[in-house]
């Protein structure tokens, strides 16, 4: 849901099928182009293609050697290739078709980076040339045009990827988040936050604590100064509140209006009168106006009967209304059980 996470997924590595489709068909075709006294050789590189391919796909996606023992295989795989070649030279022009026709699924999706396709692509081209006995040159154009051409379709292939997993993070971003202050929006709170997180507290038996604040009189900001004094307003504590709870574990959600709701996993009550009461007074101090605060907060135990996610806001908007009875500019609290 996040902009990280889809630029994470332009650098995993290759697609385990499309690996094991390039290597399965570099062991056939080993087996199926070497000379009958080349079969204890190709059965050996199949044997080692397939060791190989093991690893590979049995390697963790965030382990730093899988992408490393994919580059391996298809190195192994072109030398096979060439290997093949090197014994049959009769059948030169026929390798030289397949061997390009194959160099399309490192190209396609397997070789992630510009560079390493072309290094890819230059090395194995030069120890193309090499097994030649005499230089042909249509085949060696042909070869190198292929390479490159293989190239450049992987790279236009990955910019257009690249800029359509951003451009659906952007939108994914944006329908969870409010437009003004940026904080995660209702309609995200109800359909996947609160559920989550209340699921999460529940299994492994946490606290978890709801705030919702509202700032006091805000209507007299519209009123004398403008809506655009109230924006601001609005925006500068919704900063407050970011930069006040912890990056990546709470979440600051517009609740409505000038409300807007904290959930604190893993906070017990008097952790959320703390954060409270902090706000409170940074309000006073940076901001120039007041808020009030209800402090909701709820003892998960695993196997217990949970509450409906609902009955945790509706507790901290109880506590809220005693708040703004109470004077204004101050807390109240109470744990969800005892309401």
């Amino acid at each position: 849901m996040h902009l990280h996470h889809a630029t994470d997924d332009l650098r995993k590595p290759a697609p385990l099928p499309l690996l094991a489709l390039h290597a399965s068909a570099s062991a056939i075709l080993s087996v199926a182009l070497l000379p009958p006294a080349g079969w204890p050789l190709g059965l050996a590189c199949c044997v080692l293609i397939l060791a190989m391919l093991l690893r590979a796909l049995h390697a963790p996606a965030a382990q730093p050697g899988s992408a490393a023992s994919g580059t391996a295989l298809l190195a192994l795989d072109l030398l096979v290739f060439l290997l093949c070649y090197a014994l049959r030279e009769a059948d030169a022009s026929w390798h030289a078709t397949a061997f390009c026709i194959l160099l399309v699924a490192p190209y396609a999706g397997v070789t992630r980076h510009l560079l390493a396709g072309a290094g890819l692509a230059f090395v194995a081209s030069l120890v193309w040339l090499g097994l030649q006995e005499d230089f042909q040159a249509g085949n060696a154009a042909t070869l190198l045009l292929l390479n490159l051409t293989g190239l450049c379709t992987s790279h236009g292939q990955q910019r257009q990827r690249r800029a359509h997993v951003l451009q659906h993070a952007i939108l994914a971003e944006q329908a969870v988040r409010d437009h003004l202050t940026g904080c995660y929006n209702r309609r995200y709170l109800d359909e996947h936050l609160l559920g989550a997180e209340l699921a999460r507290s529940q299994r492994h038996g946490l606290c978890l604590t709801a705030i919702l604040c509202d700032l006091d009189h805000f209507k007299r900001i519209n009123d004398a100064h403008g809506h655009a004094a109230g924006d601001a307003a609005l925006r500068n504590f919704a900063a407050l509140l970011g930069n006040a709870t912890r990056r990546g574990i709470d979440s600051v959600v517009r609740h409505g209006g000038e409300e807007f709701l904290l959930i604190l996993p893993e906070t017990d009550l008097a952790g959320g009168v703390r954060l409270a009461e902090r706000l409170r007074d940074g309000l006073a101090q940076h901001i120039g106006t007041t808020a009030s605060f209800g402090v909701a907060s709820l003892a998960c135990a695993p196997g217990s009967p949970a509450p409906g996610a609902p009955a945790l806001v509706n507790a901290a908007d109880r506590l809220l209304y005693q708040a703004k009875h109470a004077g204004r500019n101050c807390v109240r609290a109470a744990m969800l059980d005892a309401l």
